[in-house]
């Protein structure tokens, strides 16, 4: 049998939302080592100082998510290089990335600290759970919608743009977000 390789909804969500908060993302990678060789919904490689900018307007990132990544043991998130494994949930279950998926991908990103990240519609707001970085999706959603709703009214930008063309989760996203009249 062949996997698709598409990601679900919940893991479109959850990579817009890390890429629009400054991640560089690998999806669904490959891990193989073990008896059964499967993936890792997301990893992700935040570098020093990343911002996106237009003109002078900076665009703005979750404040509450780097605070749960600082408690989570990197001491200053905004500015020096961390890694990402996350294990994406669009239900209330939460899966923690295992100890050995991390120490596969830790050598695969430079061995970078590396956080884990739970999504899991019973997390909510991004807080630390244990060693873990726990938040929702539909948290995820009304960030990103929140974002792009504040780069439409400061930068008069269009919502449908080359993002439409360019960024596929994000595209998707904004068709239902315009569609339900959330813009």
């Amino acid at each position: 049998m062949v996997r698709s390789s598409s990601m679900n909804g919940a893991e479109k969500i959850a990579a817009t939302y890390l890429r629009l908060n400054g991640f560089l993302l690998l999806p669904q990678f490959t891990v193989f080592n073990g008896q059964r060789h499967n993936h890792v919904d997301l990893i992700g490689v935040r570098c020093a100082g990343s911002i996106e900018r237009v003109g002078d307007f900076v665009f703005p990132t979750d404040d509450v998510f780097f605070d749960a990544v600082a408690a989570a043991g990197v001491a200053d998130p905004r500015h020096q290089w961390f890694g990402l494994v996350a294990e994406v949930k669009g239900n209330d279950d939460i899966e923690r990335p295992s100890e050995d998926h991390i120490a596969y991908v830790r050598p695969f990103i430079g061995n970078l600290e590396i956080v884990p990240v739970c999504f899991s519609e019973s997390a909510g707001t991004p807080e630390l759970s244990g060693d873990c970085v726990s938040l929702s999706a539909s948290y995820a959603l009304n960030w990103i919608y929140e974002r792009v709703k504040r780069m439409d009214a400061e930068l008069n930008l269009s919502k449908t743009g080359s993002w439409v063309l360019s960024d596929d989760p994000l595209s998707n996203l904004l068709t239902v977000g315009t569609y339900l009249r959330i813009f």
